[in-house]
């Protein structure tokens, strides 16, 4: 899915990628993409598969996400989240959950975050993020990895990384590893949100010399990227996970 935001002075370039697991259907994907173009906020969330209710949680955090005014710092991010983990919990309210599920209620659910906003007010365009787990954020310039975070090396992917928790007694431990980024863009920058599978595999990619950073997702139909993800998760060069990707790529108009 592609499209694109115009102003007076730039245009942004999107596209959306999602995939779910091999042999899984599209409605057990849970990653989640959300994109408002008119604000140019932008967010993926990964749903933890152990968790309850793991995709309406990333499906919330994504989408409310974009929908809301700032939460572009830590202490609005932690008000934010704590109320859409009240509202995410009442939701379950009268459910007749197994006992198995009762137990993964209680618990609550979990999800990787990075959200995206642009501002293209300014004469240079320019950007900040949130992010917390391994859902990533990357800055591209001229072939060149500017920034990776909250993650930067393939090899900091790990199978316990903290995430959101719709349970507001464990944000005082799991904000700590909250990560807020900001940059500025040039003609032609490349900005790209990830979830955890294909950004461990990209950054890998990079550091094997064997990816232009500029021109990933650009060209591309789906059903090549399909064949080509697919291929590369039997294979066992990429996790067989869910994939979420947005591009963004940023052009001077004419």
């Amino acid at each position: 899915m592609s499209s694109a935001k115009q102003t007076a002075s730039w245009d942004l370039l999107t596209r959306q990628y999602l995939l779910p697991k091999l042999d899984h259907d599209e409605s057990e994907c849970e990653d989640v993409i959300a994109v408002d173009l008119e604000t140019g906020r932008f967010a993926v969330a990964d749903g933890a598969t152990e968790a309850f209710d793991a995709r309406s949680w990333a499906e919330r955090l994504a989408q409310r996400w974009v929908q809301a005014g700032s939460t572009l710092t830590a202490e609005e991010f932690r008000k934010w989240v704590a109320a859409e983990g009240r509202e995410l919990r009442d939701s379950w309210e009268g459910l007749n959950l197994a006992w198995y599920s009762e137990e993964k209620a209680r618990t609550g659910s979990f999800a990787a975050f990075v959200g995206l906003e642009i501002d293209l007010r300014s004469k240079g365009p320019s950007w900040k993020a949130i992010a917390l787990g391994d859902a990533c954020l990357v800055h591209c310039r001229s072939g060149a990895l500017l920034k990776s975070f909250p993650l930067s090396r393939s090899e900091s992917f790990n199978a316990a990384p903290v995430l959101v928790a719709s349970d507001s007694s464990l944000h005082e431990s799991a904000m700590q590893s909250l990560v807020v980024e900001s940059g500025s863009c040039e003609c032609g920058d490349v900005l790209l949100l990830l979830s955890d599978a294909v950004a461990s595999w990209y950054l890998q990619r990079l550091e094997q010399n064997d990816l232009d950073p500029d021109t990933f997702l650009r060209m591309a139909e789906n059903e090549e990227l399909n064949r080509f993800f697919d291929d590369q998760r039997s294979t066992g060069k990429m996790r067989n996970d869910d994939l979420a990707v947005v591009r963004i790529e940023i052009k001077r108009r004419v």
